[in-house]
């Protein structure tokens, strides 16, 4: 843990410092058109619905020791501007590097998602859709072991002053059935994404997200993950992402810390 921390430091100081860089970056790139400034700013924002494709690679260390693999495809399809459906499936490695459980790998639950924007202005917009999580993981440390349906209602607060966009989201997560045998799944997330576009296609975000486990005697827990990314043209964006629990040790949805790297194609 103390390794990563001082990780996480270097990279948060990195990306501060490729804050301060930037104009350095944007007089090198000067051939960019400046259109490049909306361009980010629009293709990041999720209740601007796109077809679009994901690969991500997340690594993280469980509370509970070992680690686990998250290798990730991610497909949007935005049936119109106000409608999009996502399929998320993961291949999992699972290693709890404890005597009395073998290390464990293959498809994880599938994750299903619809999304209705209800709202839309220049710089305000409001989402609302439900994910269905789908007990298809083919261990038992590669899954929860139950259906799960999760609402989902997000907001997209544009403040062009600040070059950002402010992303709060109210998840709630609840298991409909499944492995009897498997702890139930009941808690919910608050998160509060932000965004701060640069010049030369670059991007930083922070993450904040909250959970309220309502299994385990409402237990609280809280984790922090910064992003910085790049797009390469109109349709590529790369990044990497690490994290780290900032509260709670006692509850599955925190870890101790959090590496994914990412490569995202956008059909338009």
């Amino acid at each position: 843990m103390t390794t990563f921390v001082r990780l996480f430091t270097i990279v948060i100081a990195v990306v501060s410092g490729l804050g301060a860089a930037l104009p350095w970056a944007a007089a090198a790139e000067a051939g960019l058109p400046r259109a490049v400034d909306t361009h980010v700013a629009t293709r990041l924002d999720p209740t601007d619905f796109r077809s679009r494709f994901e690969i991500r690679n997340r690594y993280q260390e469980p509370q509970t020791g070992g680690f686990r693999n998250l290798f990730t495809g991610r497909l949007d399809y935005a049936f119109s501007k106000a409608f999009a459906m996502r399929f998320e499936l993961p291949y999992v490695t699972a290693n709890p590097r404890t005597t009395s459980a073998a290390s464990e790998d293959g498809s994880g639950d599938l994750i299903l998602r619809t999304s209705y924007r209800a709202l839309r202005t220049p710089t305000f917009a409001m989402v609302a859709g439900s994910e269905f999580i789908i007990d298809t993981a083919q261990g038992h440390q590669l899954g929860a072991g139950k259906y799960t349906v999760a609402p989902i209602a997000f907001l997209s607060v544009d403040v062009p002053t600040l070059r950002s966009t402010f992303f709060p989201t109210l998840q709630y997560f609840r298991s409909v059935g499944g492995d009897p045998a498997r702890p139930a799944v009941n808690y919910t997330t608050i998160k509060l994404f932000t965004i701060t576009r640069w010049p030369a296609n670059i991007y930083t975000g922070t993450e904040v997200a909250v959970y309220f486990d309502h299994e385990r005697n409402n237990k609280v827990g809280a984790t922090l993950e910064v992003e910085t990314g790049r797009f390469l043209n109109q349709h590529i964006a790369i990044w990497v992402r690490p994290g780290i629990s900032t509260h709670g040790n006692t509850i599955p949805q925190v870890y101790n810390w959090n590496l994914e790297v990412g490569f995202r194609y956008l059909f338009d």
